[in-house]
Order: structure tokens, then sequence, then C-alpha cells
């Protein structure tokens, strides 16, 4: 297992295999030219930075800022949780 700081300090290649490999998608955002995708990934979250139309990843960020997940927290369907 890795930290967020461990993985924030991976290759552009490597954040791409772990979480790949390793992440589950929470959810969605859209802000300014981007697609912003959520990622939990052993314990933290992970912001990947995609650039519509082009298909291609600008940046992977681990998130630590409770104001970025609150961004999200509309569109994050817990209902299954309960059942």
């Amino acid at each position: 297992m890795i930290t967020a700081l461990d993985f924030q300090n991976l290759t552009e290649d490597l954040k791409s295999y772990v979480l790949l490999n390793n992440g589950q998608h929470i959810a969605e955002r859209n802000y300014s030219i981007y697609s912003i995708q959520l990622y939990a990934v052993y314990g933290f979250f992970v912001e990947v930075y995609y650039l519509p139309g082009s298909d291609e990843i600008d940046q992977i960020l681990a998130v630590n800022s409770d104001e970025v997940l609150e961004l999200y927290l509309e569109d994050i369907n817990i209902t299954d949780l309960y059942m």
C-alpha cells in the first residue's frame, strides 16, 4: 500500500497504472477546459484532469483537501451503502 505522498511522487505512467489496477471511480466534474474524474485508491482520493476531445490526461493529483471533495458531494450517490 502507498500513501498519498508516495503516489504523488510517482511518474504519470505509474500513477495511471495504479489507478487502472487499484482505483475506484467515484465521481466526475467539469472545470474550465477539463473533465475531472475523482478516484479512491488506498484510502485517499485522486483527481485526473482530462482534456475532452483529445482523450489526453493533463495531470493526476492526490487530493487532501476537504474543499475539493465538497465539489463532488452533490453528484455522489451513496444510497447503495445503506441497503
